[in-house]
């Protein structure tokens, strides 16, 4: 049984990018646009990958579950990932939805930071003794 590409790019999409992962706001690689081209020559496939960052270090990390989401389809006899460190994307590469996500998420750190500072600011000034200025 052959592969085509399309099989290919929806295995690709199960890649979940680790940045994104640990602000709780796991976004699927493709919604971050890094795929640069996909080929498939018979039973060999070529993931080119353009990362957001020259010294990116999930470079193993992507390169592990590229191969983890290919291996087991049938017809790939092999699987290599080349990745541009040049530094080109761009955060408008993202697709709209995956930029609505990151701006969800950056409000919500910042309400929870706001929120904090005033509970702290709250708590020292009822700790303060009288008389004593900050």
């Amino acid at each position: 049984m052959a592969v085509t590409k399309e099989d290919v790019l929806m295995r690709l999409q199960e890649v979940v990018d680790p940045c994104s992962a640990a602000t709780r706001s796991p976004c699927r690689s493709s919604r971050w646009a890094w795929l640069r081209t996909c080929t498939l020559r018979r039973v060999k496939v070529t993931v080119a990958l353009r990362m957001t960052s020259p010294l990116c270090h999930a470079l193993p990390y992507f390169e592990m579950e590229i191969e983890r989401v290919l291996g087991g389809a049938p017809g790939i006899a092999s699987i290599k990932c080349t990745f541009d460190h040049g530094g080109n994307w761009q955060p408008d590469d993202m697709t709209a939805g995956a930029q609505r996500k990151l701006a969800d998420q950056r409000d919500l750190v910042s309400n929870k930071a706001a929120a904090l500072d005033r509970i702290a600011t709250v708590r020292m000034h009822r700790i303060r003794p009288a008389g004593v200025a900050l």
